[in-house]
């Protein structure tokens, strides 16, 4: 069975002379090449819930899709396309997809995708951007998680529960982030350094989750969701800055700000990484768009405590000499909305020498994340508190600057719990000396 449909890129509208001077052009040279689009280029990235395909364009172009099955297939036809440099058989054998196949057709470049079972998937184009080509995007998705990797949802109470510490490395897959002089790809060194982070909080007790542990790409949504899915006690997302001024250097670290960025810099930082999306590549048909998301304003406490646990690495970085350190606030869209303490580590510039060569350096990066664990164990040392386990039918009082997260901490329940008890929404407001249900039989 087949099933098709059709999507045509749109041509922007061409002004009159130029189309004279093109007619001129093709008459005095009618051997010319045709300015039909090649198919340069097939990559993919295998993630825990989808295995993407990239097809990368020479030009814009014109394709249809369909489904075929005996054996399950998606195939993509790039209408009047040719292989112009791409490999004809790529291997995937990631237990989603069995392989990506070209073939060159009188009507244009067909593109397979061998599917190891009939499996949901999505085809969108992309528009080029800053070095990215017109591309063709095909996401293949996993019927549910594996479960390591699977959001935790809310645990049961425990007498001592474990501190959770949400990772993000930023970037990843089709977005590899800054490229430092030729040498480093931020997407590389930072899941490096979270994953070394990760081992050594696991480590300590605590328990972690990393909205990546491979190579490749989480728009920013997800990865506030899944922060909030794994009912998280600190966010860290751990980046690497570039400047054209190549004499800078250094780290700096980020909390969310509600009234704009705390220099020039900092705003045109945070430009850049909140255009991630755009690089890594997020469908149109995407819930939301990620680069419109407001700040929660009732995250007072929790902008507070970001700011502390900001200035605690600080002291740790600039205590063992590991690097110079600044402190900043910008409006990063993965800190926005997220109702926990939460922190954006740029670790190094990679376009300045002397911080590409201390990054390239493994004893480095394991010398630089041993700070940032002895900042998160001094933070919940001063914030922990002995938890108050409610009795059925328990409630509480909301005194000045608390919020829902700080109240479920403190009765050791979670947020949507808390929530549910007491007919609350995503999008509802708590106020002083309101009377909260935080205990249920």
């Amino acid at each position: 069975m087949n099933r098709r449909t059709c999507h045509s890129v749109p041509f922007a509208p061409v002004p009159a002379a130029i189309l004279v001077a093109a007619l001129l052009v093709i008459l005095a040279a009618p051997l010319a090449a045709s300015a039909d689009a090649g198919v340069s280029a097939v990559r993919y990235w295998t993630a825990p819930d989808h295995t993407r395909i990239v097809v990368d364009l020479t030009e814009y172009a014109s394709y249809s899709t369909s489904v075929r099955t005996e054996p399950d297939r998606v195939v993509v036809l790039i209408v009047g396309g040719s292989i112009d440099g791409a490999a004809t058989a790529t291997p995937v054998g990631d237990g989603l997809v069995d392989r990506v196949r070209i073939n060159q057709l009188s009507s244009g470049a067909q593109v397979v995708v061998d599917l190891t079972s009939a499996s949901a998937h999505t085809v969108f184009p992309l528009k080029p951007y800053m070095h990215k080509p017109h591309r063709v995007v095909i996401d293949v998705f996993r019927d549910r998680l594996p479960e390591a990797h699977s959001p935790t949802m809310a645990p049961e109470r425990q007498a001592a529960r474990p501190r959770v510490v949400v990772i993000d490395p930023g970037h990843g897959g089709e977005d590899p982030g800054t490229l430092g002089n030729g040498e480093l790809r931020e997407k590389d060194i930072v899941l490096d350094m979270g994953m070394r982070l990760a081992a050594l909080l696991r480590q300590r007790g605590y328990q972690v989750h990393m909205t990546r542990d491979g190579d490749y790409f989480v728009r920013l949504r997800k990865r506030q969701e899944m922060a909030r899915q794994w009912d998280g006690d600190l966010f860290v997302s751990i980046h690497a800055n570039s400047a054209p001024n190549r004499k800078a250097d250094g780290t700096e670290i980020f909390f969310v700000s509600p009234r704009g960025a705390s220099d020039q810099a900092a705003r045109e930082l945070a430009d850049r990484e909140n255009a991630a999306d755009l690089v890594g590549g997020v469908s149109p048909d995407a819930d939301d768009d990620v680069l419109s998301v407001l700040v929660d304003l009732k995250m007072n406490d929790s902008v507070a405590k970001s700011d502390d646990l900001a200035g605690l690495m600080k002291e740790e970085l600039e205590r063992d000499r590991c690097s110079d350190t600044a402190v900043k606030q910008a409006g990063f869209v993965v800190l926005k909305s997220l109702a926990m303490p939460s922190i954006l580590v740029e670790v190094g510039f990679l376009t300045n020498r002397g911080d590409v060569k201390k990054l390239k350096r493994s004893e480095y990066r394991q010398d630089y994340v041993d700070c940032m664990a002895k900042a998160v164990d001094r933070y919940f040392e001063r914030y922990t508190q002995a938890p108050v386990l409610a009795n059925a039918g328990s409630t509480h009082k909301v005194a000045p600057g608390e919020t829902l997260w700080s109240i479920a901490r403190r009765y050791e329940i979670s947020v949507d719990e808390l929530r549910a008890w007491n007919g609350l929404d995503v999008t509802s407001t708590i106020r002083v000396d309101q009377v909260l249900t935080v205990g249920r039989s």
